[in-house]
């Protein structure tokens, strides 16, 4: 199992997240590696396809912040999220965004994995989920194997491909991969190396009642097992292309502790390293290190294992233990 964090921060909200405090690169990196220890250590990054553009130049921070990592010795994993400003949406512009995205990132060997899109299936906010803007199933498509062909054209067989599907619940997910599958067909599963799965048992999905462990784990297997064995199918998507937990948490807050943060991170990290050699689960990423506002009224400004601040909470040594021992 290869371990991993988003490294933030502000992130997209559904309601309000408060006001991000801002970030310190100095005690990030220095809290990002004690949780890698000796083991290799993914980053997970965001860009965003919002010009209009097909040429659009790597933001300078980002930039900055990918070449610190991989001068560290991170690996970078970095979400190109589809965002258009055009109301109709733009799946080829988007489609040429990820070429050049690959281009300028391709020749960095720590720059191993490109996410094409960022929950297309979901459709609840502008900020977080790129189903809310039109045309996005077939960025999916389109920009998925641009990617995968940028790359073998320029020779950067170390930079592997795929893109993420929430975990939900209802017919519109049979419809979402039905999509991918007629419209992607060969050319899209010859492009994918791997399916990337959000899942925040207790947070998002259905609620749990009673015993926070035994639900978190029930949700994750719940998550896992429709992803596999009903979903990619329909995309033609084998058994051999591996999954990636790319975001799995559960914040703190109001009415939410620090002891349930401890208790969801075991289970669900624990129900994944149990379940990855039936399901060929290779990866799993926390979402994520920081609060982005911890004196926010809204747990969706508390999903980090540290204050904003920088101060631990206790799910920082829980997770850099399970990394550890994993």
């Amino acid at each position: 199992m290869i371990f991993g964090i988003h490294p933030g921060g502000a992130v997209g909200t559904i309601g309000p997240g408060g006001r991000p405090k801002p970030e310190d690169a100095g005690r990030r990196l220095s809290a990002l590696r004690r949780l890698r220890g000796r083991r290799p250590f993914v980053v997970h990054l965001y860009d965003a396809y919002t010009t209009g553009a097909d040429g659009s130049a790597l933001p300078s921070a980002l930039s900055e912040q990918i070449a610190d990592y991989t001068a560290a010795g991170f690996e970078v994993e970095l979400v190109l999220a589809y965002r258009p400003a055009r109301r109709g949406g733009d799946v080829d512009g988007f489609a040429g965004f990820v070429r050049e995205r690959v281009r300028q990132l391709g020749p960095n060997p720590g720059v191993t994995a490109l996410q094409v899109t960022n929950e297309a299936n979901v459709n609840g906010s502008a900020s977080a989920t790129d189903g809310f803007y039109a045309g996005a199933r077939d960025a999916l498509i389109r920009g998925t194997i641009a990617a995968r062909d940028e790359a073998d054209r320029l020779g950067h067989r170390h930079l592997k491909v795929g893109f993420n599907w929430a975990y939900a619940t209802g017919p519109d997910e049979k419809a979402f991969w039905s999509h991918l599958g007629r419209r992607g067909g060969a050319r899209l599963a010859a492009a994918v190396d791997w399916v990337g799965l959000d899942v925040y048992p207790g947070t998002w999905g259905p609620a749990i009642e009673g015993d926070l462990a035994a639900g978190v784990r029930d949700l994750t297997l719940d998550a896992v097992g429709a992803l596999r064995g009903t979903y990619m199918p329909l995309a033609a998507l084998r058994g051999s292309v591996p999954i990636r937990v790319c975001e799995g948490g559960y914040p703190t807050g109001q009415g939410r502790s620090d002891a349930a943060q401890v208790t969801a991170m075991r289970a669900l990290l624990g129900t994944v390293l149990e379940a990855s050699r039936t399901y060929n689960i290779s990866d799993f990423r926390w979402f994520d290190l920081r609060d982005s506002d911890s004196s926010s009224e809204s747990f969706e400004a508390h999903y980090g294992i540290m204050r904003d601040d920088y101060r631990p909470k206790p799910a920082f040594e829980t997770y850099r233990a399970l990394v550890a021992g994993s």
